[in-house]
């Protein structure tokens, strides 16, 4: 398996500033725009379609354009744009460095303050749990999410501390603290 970015785990989705899926941190100044990228690493098997949220607290922002993997060709639901989802004819080609980018966001803050992203499930989900959801071969699976809990942040924008850190711990040795 490769090891793309940040985050080494198969079918992650997470939110970078970069298409390898190295910074999930930076500053941003008002008015400024930045790009976003929403990102699946690793995946598992040949995977054509996706379905997930991502909802964007706390500076006053405004996202100027959303644009999908061209693989897609849809736009997320009316009145909704925290949900995204597509249902490709073809497989996701995969980079050698295994971060495929799934949309892409022109963001503009008009505060100097800390921006979060979080992801989760969609709103009429394939699957239960509140998780993001792939599809291959017309099989649906969870994916995982790259700060490992749908309730904690996966980037940010003018953040004290960045959500994901460049030290990445398995689950089991994370839970190990705890014995």
């Amino acid at each position: 398996m490769q090891g793309a970015g940040l985050d080494p785990d198969a079918d992650s989705f997470g939110v970078y500033f970069d298409t390898d899926g190295n910074i999930n941190c930076m500053t941003a100044a008002p008015f400024q725009p930045v790009t976003a990228f929403l990102i699946v690493m690793n995946l598992a098997v040949p995977t054509d379609g996706f379905e997930c949220s991502v909802s964007m607290t706390g500076a006053p922002h405004f996202v100027l354009s959303t644009t999908y993997n061209t693989l897609c060709g849809v736009e997320p639901i009316s009145g909704a744009p925290q949900f995204y989802e597509c249902f490709g004819t073809s497989d996701f080609p995969v980079p050698a460095n295994g971060a495929v980018v799934l949309v892409t966001w022109s963001i503009l803050l008009t505060a100097s303050m800390e921006l979060q992203f979080h992801i989760g499930g969609y709103s009429v989900p394939s699957l239960p749990a509140g998780l993001p959801v792939l599809v291959g071969d017309g099989v649906a699976r969870f994916g995982g999410v790259a700060s490992g809990d749908v309730n904690l942040p996966v980037a940010a924008l003018n953040a004290g501390n960045c959500p994901v850190s460049a030290e990445v711990s398995a689950f089991g040795a994370v839970k190990g603290l705890f014995r």
